[in-house]
């Protein structure tokens, strides 16, 4: 397993957020998905995935729904999906996804502009590890801090 940030690692992929994250700073995915079906990015709190550990954040990206969904996985169980907006990701071109932590809710960056917030339903330093489903390529993962 790895530790952020990483460069051009191959899906799917397993990595430890050092410290995990608190509020202030973001994990920045710079990638490009190559297929239509969907692309998963989860924010865990262990690196288990079959069956998978709490999920503080879960973002599935469906370019062919023409959505993005947010939702978290607790106690063995997904929670209430949250759909609103269109998926401004496109297949085959380089995205840039900005997953930012506030006091009560993430927000959601694509290529620089604002998509849509998250409310915590887990505890912020439970979001240890990322993991990057298979049906894209990435360039890189980053945890970044507020300026």
């Amino acid at each position: 397993m790895a530790t952020l940030p990483v460069f051009n690692p191959s899906t799917p992929f397993l990595g430890e957020i050092p410290g995990g994250l608190s509020v202030g700073q973001s994990v920045l995915i710079v990638g490009q998905i190559i297929g239509d079906e969907m692309f998963n990015i989860n924010l865990q709190s262990g690196a288990a995935v079959k069956p998978r550990d709490d999920t503080p954040l879960h973002i599935s990206i469906r370019p062919g729904d023409k959505k993005v969904v947010r939702n978290s996985f607790v106690d063995g169980a997904w929670q209430e999906e949250e759909r609103d907006g269109k998926c401004p990701i496109r297949v085959g071109e380089t995205f840039q996804l900005q997953i930012r932590v506030k006091q009560s809710y993430y927000t959601l960056k694509i290529d620089g502009k604002k998509f849509a917030k998250f409310k915590h339903r887990l505890p912020i330093d439970q979001a240890r590890f990322v993991h990057v489903g298979e049906g894209a390529v990435i360039e890189s993962i980053t945890i970044v801090a507020d300026d």
